[in-house]
């Protein structure tokens, strides 16, 4: 922002559980221990800022966990997540909207993948199906395993992606609709691995 920056970083060596904050307004690192009980396992994934905390998804049995950057403290939002999810990524629009994407099935099986926004009351509701089609062909290069899954924002779509494809699915949040971003031309026909896709936006505000 305009006024400065804060650093997020987690440590998880085996006998250190914690999270470092630094405030470039007063150049100082602070340190919070305990994110183990909340998290588990699940320290990789990255959170989302949203109304001034950290927002990450716990592995099964699912659920929210939000750090807030000014007390350093680690709670659970009020409302409960949808039911029968087989993976859930968060996604927020910076302005106020907290989105998330999940699969909705049984025993790891997505039939389904669906959108929610995060309502006033703190309930999530449903926004978006993705099609029949669209959501066969994402599940099958997905190969159901979703730890190859991630998600992010960028100018006004949620974009859906998996390490092992070269195509970007993404919803457009205007038109309420799904596409299909095609494979970038210059990538080898046969590369079908290692793909790490990010939003770029020059918008630096920082002095240095």
């Amino acid at each position: 922002t305009p006024t400065g920056y804060t650093i997020f970083v987690l440590c998880s060596e085996a006998a250190t559980n914690c999270a470092f904050v630094y405030d470039s307004n007063v150049r100082t690192w602070k340190r919070f221990d305990g994110f183990g009980p909340v998290l588990g396992d699940n320290h990789h994934q990255k959170g989302v800022l949203f109304k001034g905390g950290l927002y990450f998804a716990t592995p099964e049995p699912f659920s929210l966990v939000i750090f807030e950057l000014g007390s350093g403290r680690w709670e659970k939002p009020i409302g409960g997540l949808p039911s029968q999810l087989t993976f859930v990524r968060l996604v927020s629009d910076g302005e106020g909207k907290l989105y998330m994407v999940g699969g909705v099935g049984n025993n790891g099986i997505s039939r389904s993948i669906k959108l929610w926004e995060l309502g006033g009351d703190g309930n999530w509701v449903e926004v978006q199906s993705l099609p029949d089609l669209m959501c066969k062909k994402f599940v099958a290069v997905c190969y159901h395993n979703y730890e190859h899954v991630y998600c992010f924002w960028h100018e006004g779509m949620i974009c859906i992606c998996c390490y092992t494809w070269p195509e970007i699915l993404y919803y457009l949040v205007s038109r309420r609709t799904w596409h299909w971003l095609p494979r970038c031309p210059s990538l080898p026909l046969k590369c079908s691995c290692g793909f790490k896709w990010f939003s770029f936006v020059p918008n630096l505000y920082a002095s240095v």
